[in-house]
């Protein structure tokens, strides 16, 4: 898991302070995001934005804030159940990470 936030000036230190996460944290260009997660400029999409990529870097699913997995209530198993089929999958990773595939 890697996590990069879209928001002007980061308190990138202070999220890390805060929420201690187990994973690495940075800093993401907003239409940099659009543009991999294939969103047009148009789009009306809440944050956050999740891609689910499989061990061959094949972009297999992705999800924005309005998603039904997204919900609070539901997300922790709907998630899970989503990175477990994923990671499940045989096959060796790729060295690149190159985007290939978008499914939503």
């Amino acid at each position: 898991m890697v996590a990069g936030t879209i928001n002007d000036n980061p308190n990138i230190p202070d999220f890390i302070k805060r929420f201690n996460p187990s994973f690495p944290v940075g800093e993401a260009n907003h239409l940099g995001a659009y543009e991999y997660m294939q969103m047009r400029l148009t789009d009306r999409v809440y944050v956050p934005y999740m891609v689910f990529i499989d061990r061959k870097g094949i972009i297999r699913s992705q999800y924005t804030g309005t998603d039904k997995i997204m919900d609070e209530t539901q997300s922790g198993a709907l998630l899970r159940e989503e990175a477990l089929k994923y990671l499940n999958e045989s096959g060796a990773p790729v060295k690149s990470r190159t985007k290939r595939a978008s499914h939503r």
